[in-house]
């Protein structure tokens, strides 16, 4: 009886080593898709970050320029109003 039991536990760790080895190449394939996915989720990072601060500089530069007519207007106004 000892020894039936033996052998289904030993027919049961083979069919699972073979499990295991089938599902090793499937494992190592998701872990090279996942590091390529994370590359290209930093490169695009990278380059989101790059566009975000080219777009918030120019937009802050025409804000700039903007406001610096309103206060030569302003000044202008006052100049004439006063002179």
């Amino acid at each position: 009886m000892i020894s039936e039991g033996l052998d289904t536990l030993k027919n049961m760790a083979q069919d699972m080593n073979e499990e295991v080895d089938r599902q090793v190449p499937l494992m190592d394939e998701i872990d090279d898709k996942v590091d390529k996915a994370t590359s290209d989720l930093r490169n695009t990072n990278v380059r989101l970050k790059h566009t975000v601060h080219q777009l918030r500089s120019s937009r802050n530069f025409c804000i700039d320029i903007i406001l610096l007519c309103i206060i030569l207007g302003i000044a202008a106004y006052l100049y004439n109003v006063l002179k």
